[in-house]
């Protein structure tokens, strides 16, 4: 009988939705370590950029990658308190840019390239999880990629540090958006409701202390960023 691979997705999206992990409750993060409503001109210190054409418009952060880069558009803040858990809230809406990527790094982690941890990223389909510090980024297997001889065993590894979870975005429209991480479990909130999880050794990492928000081509808009801690 033939089953349409959409039906497989969902049902094997239902069936793990409904052993997700008790909710992870926003009172947890209590002290504000940043935040950005950008009401300013441009963006200014902390914020740096990577291959970035994104500039502030009508007090909306438009991450915007120039044509002739050769990397998605990175805005970050280097932040001078690290962290283990921690909640990033924001809104976001597509306007034309088909995926944008939230990462949390340590800039002084030297066993990942670019001392990327783990990440949770968005197109109009869902979201995708990835436990880069133990995953891709990690230094041998970031070698064996750009090599291009990354082995059988390695791929199998690999599907084990990132998942995938379908929801429907509407290009256009605002959302609201909590990424929350306690422990080894990142959970993402869509409007107050949670909407997916991910857990993976990668997440605890203890001194995360760089956000940084990627936009593919252009352009997303972003707004109201608040990272907060216990």
């Amino acid at each position: 009988m033939y089953v349409s691979k959409v039906f497989v997705a969902v049902l094997c999206f239902l069936i793990s939705s409904s052993a997700w992990s008790e909710e992870i409750s926003g009172d947890y993060y209590k002290k504000v370590i940043f935040e950005d409503d950008f009401s300013g001109e441009k963006l200014e210190r902390p914020w740096r950029s990577y291959k970035s054409a994104s500039k502030i418009e009508k007090g909306v952060l438009v991450g915007i990658t120039p044509p002739t880069a050769d990397h998605p558009s990175v805005n970050f803040v280097p932040l001078k308190t690290a962290f283990s858990d921690v909640e990033v809230s924001l809104k976001f809406k597509f306007r034309g840019s088909p995926f944008f990527n939230i990462n949390f790094d340590d800039s002084k982690f030297k066993e990942s390239h670019a001392g990327h941890i783990c990440s949770v990223g968005f197109n109009l389909k869902g979201m995708r999880f990835k436990d880069g510090k133990n995953g891709v980024f990690r230094n041998d297997i970031r070698a064996m990629k750009v090599a291009k001889n990354v082995d059988e065993k390695t791929k199998e590894y690999l599907k084990t540090m990132e998942t995938t979870i379908p929801f429907k975005f509407s290009p256009g429209k605002w959302y609201k958006l909590n990424v929350r991480i306690k422990g080894e479990l990142m959970q993402v909130f869509i409007d107050g409701k949670l909407a997916g999880q991910f857990s993976s050794p990668g997440m605890a990492h203890p001194t995360k202390n760089k956000p940084s928000f990627l936009v593919v081509k252009k352009a997303m808009h972003i707004d109201d960023v608040v990272v907060k801690v216990p």
